[in-house]
């Protein structure tokens, strides 16, 4: 006897899962699929039914939380705007800053090459100076000081200091007394 009642049992057990639970399962999930594909979230209704009913409400409220956390702290889009025009503002100074550079280098190879050239100018104005202080050398000190005594005070000074000392000695002994104390003034400076 205790047999037939356990039979019975699963038998009805059996009976409700096979003529009522497996269907109801079954027409539930092809009515979910339909839904999904006419475009109804079926996932929030299933959500907001749920949430209806109190010990599962509160599981919802947990993940909800969750959630909220994980979008406040994730950067909003406005942030991430700054963020994008600050880093374009940044390359566009860093652009301009390089150019900048370049200009500043050009100007200082065009100094270079200049000065060079001045040094160059130079070099040369001091050969001259010192071939026009042989000449007034090679000179008698008479005929040197007559064109000497024509030039400005400067130029005098600048072919004399090329000059060898005998050379300027003769050549000022030569000259007007005023003129000659004038130049040995600016030679003592």
């Amino acid at each position: 006897m205790p047999k037939k009642t356990t039979e019975k049992k699963s038998g009805k057990l059996q009976w409700f899962f096979l003529i009522i639970f497996i269907p109801t399962l079954f027409a539930a999930i092809i009515a979910g699929v339909l839904l999904s594909i006419l475009g109804v979230n079926v996932l929030d209704l299933g959500k907001n039914a749920a949430s209806d009913l109190p010990v599962v409400s509160s599981f919802f409220e947990e993940e909800e939380n969750e959630t909220e956390n994980e979008m406040s702290s994730r950067p909003t889009e406005k942030v991430l705007n700054e963020k994008d025009q600050e880093i374009t503002e940044l390359e566009q100074e860093l652009e301009d800053k390089e150019e900048e550079i370049r200009s500043l280098e050009e100007t200082l190879e065009d100094l270079q090459i200049e000065m060079e050239t001045e040094e160059e100018n130079t070099e040369q104005t001091n050969m001259e100076l010192k071939e026009l202080a042989q000449v007034y050398e090679n000179m008698s000190a008479g005929k040197a000081a007559d064109i000497l005594a024509e030039l400005e005070t400067e130029q005098i000074l600048r072919h004399m200091a090329e000059m060898n000392t005998e050379s300027r000695a003769a050549i000022i002994s030569k000259m007007e007394a005023e003129r000659a104390a004038e130049l040995i003034d600016a030679l003592d400076e």
